[in-house]
């Protein structure tokens, strides 16, 4: 235990250390893994290896430049606006102090105007990050491109490398086959609750739809706080726009989404093999946090995933694996 013990800290130290770079590594590879089937697909159509990657390349881009200018546009116009929302909220807490009586000790607008604070700085950082994001978009594209060049024939360079070795050539296809159709899904599910969100938020007039579900798209992949995160501003714009009634409709719209993207469509296509359990989710959010920061979080459930699949394709290893899972998954094995 010791040994593994000093195993990992080290490991953690140096991840630490160069982290912008393991960050930008790792989007990378998950951006090429949920484009390795379409390259697949084109080279079994008769589309040659290098074309086929050339073309999803081009699809992502084309993608990535699209949304970029809307999504940053709207984020900037946002920006520009925060003041004026500012100045709507801070007189909406102002009526609201006036109905709700302070006690000795406690002040009701203290705390709503400690909660505006943190709404708007939140919504600051948002919009700069959003803005800030085109470098290091377009560092993963071309890392991404490598990557599909590699994957495009990958199958024939393992066969080539492992020969004989049937046992390890098994476990490596079921990581592949486990690993992608992981990060394949949980894009799929993200962006059908981004998508759905963004359009009832258009339906109901909210300013920047499109913004919002791109930012709901992208937090997703955060456990537990990245939804809450994302469904911040268009709550505020709700509330000021129809009110009460109006923020609390937008709650619940965004509330069922989610769950029936999660606890329906999400078990139904992944099936209860990688799930993990709460806890330790939330403490794996913590360490990737602390290992490579706001990359991490975002990082969080992908990479706790590989970890989980790597355990579980050794025999030695599939108790811890099994401890990562829910509780009826530890009881069944």
């Amino acid at each position: 235990m010791l040994l593994y013990s000093t195993a990992a800290v080290i490991l953690t130290i140096g991840m630490r250390e160069i982290a912008s770079i393991l960050t930008v590594v790792f989007f990378s590879i998950f951006t090429a893994l949920i484009f390795t089937p379409i390259v697949r697909w084109l080279k079994q159509k008769g589309v040659p290896g290098v074309l086929s990657v050339i073309l999803v390349i081009l699809l992502f881009t084309l993608i990535i430049l699209v949304l970029g200018v809307i999504v940053v546009k709207a984020a900037m116009q946002f920006g520009s606006q925060i003041p004026i929302y500012q100045a709507q909220l801070t007189e909406l807490i102002n009526n609201l102090t006036k109905l709700v009586p302070s006690y000795k000790g406690f002040s009701v607008e203290s705390i709503l105007r400690s909660a505006l604070s943190v709404t708007i700085s939140l919504m600051a950082n948002t919009v700069n990050v959003i803005v800030n994001a085109g470098t290091t978009a377009g560092i993963i594209i071309i890392t991404a491109a490598f990557l599909l060049i590699d994957a495009a024939s990958a199958p024939e360079k393992v066969d080539l490398e492992i020969g004989k070795q049937s046992e390890l050539r098994l476990r490596m296809s079921e990581f592949s086959k486990k690993l992608v159709k992981f990060i394949v899904i949980r894009a799929e599910i993200n962006l059908i609750t981004g998508t759905v969100i963004a359009l009832l938020l258009f339906i109901g007039g909210i300013e920047y739809a499109i913004l919002w579900g791109v930012l709901i798209f992208l937090l997703s992949y955060i456990p537990y706080i990245g939804l809450v995160i994302a469904s911040i501003p268009p709550i505020m714009l709700a509330l000021l726009k129809y009110g009460p009634l109006g923020a609390l409709a937008v709650i619940l719209i965004i509330v069922a989404v989610d769950a029936l993207a999660e606890n329906v469509l999400f078990p139904s296509l992944m099936g209860k093999g990688l799930q993990l359990s709460p806890a330790f989710l939330f403490l794996a959010l913590l360490y990737w946090n602390f290992v490579f920061g706001l990359g991490g979080v975002l990082l969080s459930i992908p990479l706790t995933i590989v970890l989980k699949i790597i355990l579980e394709s050794f025999e030695e290893t599939k108790w811890l694996a099994r401890l990562m899972g829910p509780i009826e998954d530890a009881e069944e094995g």
